[in-house]
C-alpha cells in the first residue's frame, strides 16, 4: 500500500481524534466553571467569621468579675447600700457596700456610667447630696459625667468622703493610750486594733506585737508574758491575737462558773441567823447604835429612788407631854429636878458640865499666886 493510500485511510481517524480532544477540552472548561460556582455557593452558605481585634487591657476590678456559669441570676438578693449623707467615718463602709452589690449582681449594670449613677442615687442628703447635685449639674452642661469609669469615681469619692489623712490619725492613736482595751473584751479590742493597723500602714510584725500587748488588759498581758511554755514568737502577731482571745474567753467562763457556785450571803458560813420568832424592836439595840432603816436602801439613784416617808414631818411636830429625862408628866425637861444628876445627863450635857467645872477651877487663884501678888505690891523702887 502506497503512502498516499495510508494517508488517505488515516484521515477519518485524525478528524475523530481532534473532535474528541475538543469535547474533552469543553468538558474540562465546564468542570472548572461548575467547581467555581460550587465554591461561591459554599462561601455564601458558610461565611467566614469576621476578624475581631482583642480589647485593650484594663485594670482588674472586683466589680467586673462575670457571674459563675450556671448561676441563677435571681437566686441572690444582696442588701442595697444605705443612704449616705457625707460622714467621713462611714464613707468607707458605703463604698464597700456598693462594691459588694455590683459584684454580686453584675448583670444589672450595662456600663460604667450606670454603676456610677446608681451609687450616686443613694447620696441624697447632707454634704453627699450637695456633691451629687453638683455632679449632675456639671453633666447637664458638658453632656457627660466627668468620671471616665468606676475607678475614677472611687478615686474622687475617697478624696471627698474619706478621712483626709487616715494614716496619720491612726498612727497618733497607736502612739497614745486611747485605744487600750479597758473594760472591753479582747474581741472588741482586737477589731479596733486591726482597723488602726490597716490605716496606719504598720507592717513590721514585732511592732504590731508590742502595740497589741501594750493595749491589753494588765492581767492578760502579764499572763501572756510570763508563760513558760507555749508563748508565741515576737514576730507572729496572729498567734498573739488568737491566744489573747482564747485566754479572755477562758477567764470569762471561769468567772461565770465561780459566780454560779458562790454561796449566797444569807446562807453562807459565819452568817448570824435570827429566828423568825424573834421580833426586833428599838430596845433590842444598844443606846449608842441606831435602829435599822425602814427602807432597803438610803442612797437614791436615778433608777432606784428612796420612798418618801410621809409620816416623818408629822412625827417631828408631835411633842410628848412627859419629861424626856425622867418620864414624869408634872414638868418639862428644863424644870426636871434630875437635870443636875450626872446619871441622867446625856453625852452633850456631861461635856458641857465638865467644861464649866474646869473653867471655874482655872479662874480661882492659888495661894502661891496670891503671895506673889502681895510681894509685888509691897516693893518700892529706891529712886522714889
Amino acid at each position: 500500500m502506497s503512502p498516499s493510500d495510508m494517508h488517505h485511510d488515516e484521515a477519518p481517524y485524525m478528524g475523530r481524534v481532534e473532535t474528541l480532544e475538543a469535547i474533552v477540552d469543553e468538558m474540562r472548561t465546564d468542570q472548572r466553571t461548575t467547581q467555581s460556582l460550587l465554591q461561591d455557593l459554599l462561601a455564601k452558605l458558610n461565611p467566614a467569621p469576621p476578624s475581631i481585634s482583642p480589647p485593650p487591657p484594663r485594670r482588674p476590678s472586683s466589680t467586673s468579675i462575670p457571674s459563675p456559669a450556671g448561676r441563677n441570676k435571681n437566686s441572690l438578693k444582696p442588701s442595697f447600700p444605705p443612704d449616705f449623707a457625707g460622714d467621713r467615718n462611714s464613707g468607707k463602709a458605703f463604698l464597700t457596700s456598693c462594691r459588694t452589690y455590683i459584684r454580686l449582681c453584675p448583670e444589672s449594670f450595662e456600663d460604667e456610667p450606670t454603676k456610677i449613677i446608681w451609687a450616686m442615687s443613694y447620696m441624697k442628703t447632707g454634704r453627699a447630696g450637695r456633691w451629687a447635685t453638683r455632679e449632675f449639674e456639671l453633666e447637664a452642661r458638658i453632656g457627660t459625667l466627668r468620671f471616665t469609669d468606676w475607678f475614677d469615681f472611687e478615686d474622687e469619692f475617697r478624696k471627698d468622703f474619706l478621712p483626709l489623712d487616715s494614716e496619720a490619725t491612726a498612727i497618733n492613736i497607736l502612739e497614745g493610750n486611747t485605744y487600750f482595751q479597758g473594760k472591753r473584751t479582747v474581741d472588741d479590742y482586737l477589731d479596733q486594733f486591726r482597723d488602726l493597723v490597716e490605716d496606719s500602714g504598720y507592717t513590721d510584725p514585732k511592732t504590731l506585737v508590742v502595740k497589741f500587748r501594750r493595749g491589753l488588759d494588765r492581767r492578760i498581758a502579764s499572763t501572756l508574758g510570763n508563760m513558760a511554755a507555749g508563748r508565741p514568737a515576737d514576730n507572729k502577731p496572729e498567734d498573739w491575737y488568737r491566744l489573747a482571745v482564747q485566754m479572755d474567753q477562758n477567764r470569762a467562763a471561769e468567772e461565770a462558773f465561780q459566780s454560779a457556785h458562790r454561796p449566797s450571803p444569807a446562807t453562807g458560813p459565819g452568817i448570824l441567823r435570827i429566828p423568825q420568832s424573834t421580833k426586833l424592836t428599838t430596845s433590842s439595840f444598844p443606846p449608842t447604835s441606831r435602829p435599822p432603816p425602814r427602807f432597803a436602801h438610803v442612797t437614791p439613784s436615778p433608777g432606784n429612788p428612796v420612798p418618801m416617808d410621809i409620816d416623818a414631818a408629822r412625827k417631828a411636830k408631835a411633842l410628848s407631854d412627859a419629861c424626856r429625862r425622867c418620864g414624869s408628866t408634872d414638868h418639862w425637861v428644863k424644870d426636871c429636878p434630875l437635870r443636875f444628876d450626872v446619871r441622867y445627863m446625856d453625852s452633850d450635857e456631861l461635856q458641857t458640865e465638865l467644861e464649866s467645872k474646869l473653867a471655874a477651877k482655872d479662874a480661882v487663884p492659888t495661894e502661891s499666886e496670891v503671895e506673889l501678888v502681895d510681894s509685888e505690891e509691897d516693893f518700892v523702887p529706891r529712886d522714889e
